[in-house]
């Protein structure tokens, strides 16, 4: 099975979706590119696996290039493609496109089944084959660097904005407890000093920092064969996220990365994180204040919880448990 992949190479849906999948998947030949040219196809290729699609590449030309050198089309979705009304990308993103796309695939793969109801509109040859992770491989081993305060990681990029106002009343309250203030340290991590997005992520800050009054810090964002060392600080992580129809049918990866460090999550009771089985739940914003308070004072809960989920997730989320399905899915298709 000789398999190209297109995407972003430092695009972390290119990263997660094709190009680690592809590195631990058994295969002939695997060719990673951010381009897709005739000289490569000429080559001979059986697969040709794209996320949503290709930049600067119509889907009529994608056609074109599957008739004439006869490989098998595979087109993974790992976010709807109907953006909320708020999202940064609202009337940016090329909807259009990705349909087509699906449209035409000879398989679509997706990561939930709330996501698969809808490309069965549009195509009904598609699997579900989750996000997963190599966990104990490359930068997702359980490393952990040591503090004196309990340190609660968010990892995000800017179109998080929304989710991460869901924490500004909650860092008020933690601001205002002296015992919960003086034992812990808030890391936002992913900033970006594009200043095109500068106003969003100041807000981001603010919300999260609660204007600087608890003891926090930021990290720029990492590339993304590195960007897990944002966990290496983890003693909990922090997942707020708004319950919308678009937020409804993302990945549970937040929750996945920190299981690589046995790291509790504190969550919103929505999904996909509702499905999650060992995540700490926030069902109000008064459950914030109070899960992170509990996490602080009780070391034995906190490692427990953290311990749950970390076995919870390589039990049903290792990517070479995952990648059997994919590789018996692309091998029926070749055939």
């Amino acid at each position: 099975m000789r398999i190209i992949t297109v995407g972003q190479r430092n695009s972390g849906v290119s990263f997660h979706r094709l190009f680690n999948p592809l590195i631990y998947l058994p295969k002939d030949y695997a060719m990673m590119t951010d381009v897709l040219t005739e000289e490569e196809l000429e080559k001979g290729y059986d697969i040709l696996f794209i996320n949503r699609y290709i930049a600067g590449m119509e889907v009529d030309e994608v056609v074109r290039l599957r008739d004439k050198y006869g490989f098998k089309l595979v087109v993974d979705v790992d976010d709807y493609w109907n953006l909320d009304a708020w999202h940064i990308l609202y009337g940016k993103y090329p909807t259009q496109k990705v349909i087509d796309h699906i449209k035409v695939a000879d398989l679509v793969t997706c990561s939930n089944n709330d996501l698969a109801v809808h490309i069965d509109e549009l195509n009904q040859n598609w699997i579900v084959i989750p996000n997963a992770l190599p966990y104990g491989e490359d930068q997702f081993t359980d490393v952990k660097t040591e503090s004196e305060k309990i340190r609660f990681v968010y990892a995000g990029s800017v179109t998080h904005e929304k989710d991460i106002a869901i924490l500004k009343n909650p860092m008020k309250r933690v601001a205002g407890d002296s015992m919960v203030k003086n034992n812990s340290t808030f890391i936002l991590c992913g900033y970006s000093e594009d200043k095109q997005v500068a106003e969003p992520w100041g807000r981001m800050i603010n919300d999260y920092m609660c204007g600087f009054k608890v003891d926090g810090y930021i990290r720029s964002a990492l590339p993304v064969d590195q960007y897990m060392n944002f966990y290496n600080e983890a003693d909990a992580c922090l997942v707020p996220l708004v319950d919308s129809r678009f937020n409804s049918m993302k990945s549970n990866l937040k929750v996945l990365e920190a299981a690589t460090k046995n790291a509790p999550v504190i969550c919103s009771n929505v999904k996909p994180y509702a499905d999650c089985k060992h995540i700490i739940r926030v069902n109000n914003q008064s459950d914030w204040f109070t899960n992170i308070k509990k996490v602080i004072k009780d070391a034995i809960y906190r490692q427990e919880m953290g311990i749950a989920n970390g076995e919870w997730c390589r039990e049903n989320f290792d990517l070479v448990k995952v990648n059997k399905l994919r590789t018996q899915i692309f091998n029926a298709l070749c055939q």
